[in-house]
């Protein structure tokens, strides 16, 4: 006998949310992931100025708008075949970087380990403790996750001028130049993030941490108390012996369009598709479905620079606002597992490929970017020159077309701009979200999410709290992934 559960709306992830799965002997079935809000970006900005979608587009999001930001630039960027001098790309990067640094932790803290206190795991030794750390607006390392971030605010402030909404990126560069004064004081500020990294998070030096290549090198470093009874050895330690090691899966395939472009147009993260193996990254083959969208326009499949964004709110199939992105018609996973495993990072390809992806690797691989960026921040930050140029003024050539592939905190986005008689024709945005929680598409595969929850064994119907951990796990952001319309 099945059962349906309605999750609705479903809390703690940024936007709306609605979860429907059925139950059958204890394990979830045809999981629905349901975009409730429809939006439409895309649509208010045709027939604009093209500098107006670094204008409207950070207004996507007020938790991921820096990237937005960054990915319009580099769109109009591309179309106008303009240059930055190195120092954009470094201020780009550090912006970026802090952004994507406080979404890990608020995620983290404040969405996913909330779920850790859940009842289900009283009888477990270590709860007590857990409850003490994560316990929403009581636990210590929740409270001091929060209090970290007026350091984190203060320098997004420096680079981006202001947060969210910021208008710092521009086709040719930066608006904001960087002084000594305010190199100086960054410097400071970058001391105090990596003061609670080291003695809240981990326990160590960030670079000691670093130092594991391996999941024997983890075993290791969890022999050591401080390391142990931080909250990454707790959150590790506490995880798996909850078997969030095993639910999760997901797709087994990944997506990253590489990371922090630096000067050169090398990466600092590569871009690549996963599936059994590395291949190169070939945007051309990504193709948006609608078959189950509350969308009209096409059928089969669309790339983004072609794509159709037009409301069908009475369509009898469809069951979510959101597209279902596919790459090269495949189910891929995007974000920071993506983003580690494409750049085979040691450690997490290592605990990959020995124990598979799961909700435990999906949140861990989360906080070690984390820890990654605070690194790459400071040498990032050495690199700026207070005397060279920031920005470098673009010709503007009235037809063109151009896209902007960037990696947010929760994943690959990409925006696809056309111009012609200097007035945007089409603007398509792709999310990470919009990737990870899409619904079906037209040959009826689950999207990632989905895939991810079927089959999850649930204890409880009452209190699924499995469903919970999986979803959160993908950090998902509705308000990025759904599409308004200009009335």
């Amino acid at each position: 006998m099945s059962k349906k559960i309605l999750i609705n709306p479903f809390n703690r992830v940024e936007g709306d949310l609605e979860i429907a799965v059925e139950i059958k002997d204890g394990v979830v079935h045809n999981a629905m992931s349901k975009g409730v809000m429809f939006r439409g970006f895309e649509m208010m900005l045709k027939g604009r100025d093209p500098m107006d979608s670094i204008v409207f587009t950070p207004r996507i999001c007020g938790i991921c708008g820096a990237s937005h930001g960054l990915a319009s630039s580099s769109a109009l960027r591309d179309a106008w075949k303009c240059e930055m001098p190195d120092n954009a790309y470094y201020v780009g990067n550090i912006v970026l970087a802090i952004e994507n640094l406080m979404g890990h932790i608020v995620q983290f803290y404040v969405l996913f380990a909330p779920d850790l206190t859940n009842k289900k795991y009283s009888s477990h030794p270590d709860y007590p403790e857990i409850v003490k750390r994560f316990f929403p607006f009581k636990g210590t390392s929740y409270l001091k996750a929060i209090r970290a971030r007026p350091s984190m605010l203060e320098f997004m402030g420096v680079f981006a001028g202001k947060w969210p909404n910021t208008l710092v990126f521009q086709p040719g560069g930066v608006t904001n130049s960087i002084s000594m004064s305010r190199q100086t004081k960054a410097i400071g500020l970058i001391r105090e993030i990596e003061d609670y990294i080291e003695e809240s998070l981990l326990g160590c030096k960030i670079e000691r941490w670093l130092e594991n290549k391996s999941l024997s090198d983890l075993e290791q470093w969890l022999k050591e108390e401080s390391h142990r009874n931080s909250d990454m050895g707790t959150y590790i330690r506490y995880a798996r012996s909850i078997g969030l090691d095993a639910i999760g899966k997901g797709s087994g395939k990944f997506l990253s369009y590489g990371a922090y472009e630096l000067p050169g147009h090398d990466k600092l993260y590569a871009s690549g598709y996963y599936d059994d193996g590395y291949h190169p990254f070939n945007q051309e083959k990504i193709l948006e479905f609608i078959k189950y969208s509350f969308l009209k326009g096409y059928n089969g499949g669309l790339h983004p620079s072609e794509g159709i964004t037009e409301p069908d709110p009475d369509k009898e199939v469809a069951y979510s606002w959101s597209k279902s992105p596919r790459y090269d018609n495949n189910v891929v996973e995007t974000g920071p597992l993506a983003r580690m495993i494409i750049d085979k990072d040691p450690l997490i390809y290592d605990i990959f490929t020995q124990l598979g992806p799961s909700v435990f690797l999906r949140t861990f691989a989360r906080l070690y970017e984390a820890v990654r960026l605070v690194r790459e921040l400071g040498v990032w930050l050495l690199k700026i020159d207070p005397r060279g140029p920031f920005y470098i003024r673009p010709r503007v050539p009235s037809e063109v077309a151009g896209m902007g592939l960037i990696e947010a905190a929760r994943g690959a986005l990409g925006h696809w701009v056309s111009i012609a008689n200097n007035k945007i024709t089409s603007y398509q945005v792709i999310t990470p979200t919009a990737w990870n929680l899409s619904p079906k598409d037209s040959f009826d595969q689950h999207g990632p999410c989905e895939v991810a929850l079927n089959g999850t064994r649930i204890e409880d119907e009452n209190n699924p709290v499995e469903i919970g951990h999986v979803i959160r796990s993908f950090d998902p952001c509705l308000v990025c992934t759904v599409h308004t319309i200009k009335l």
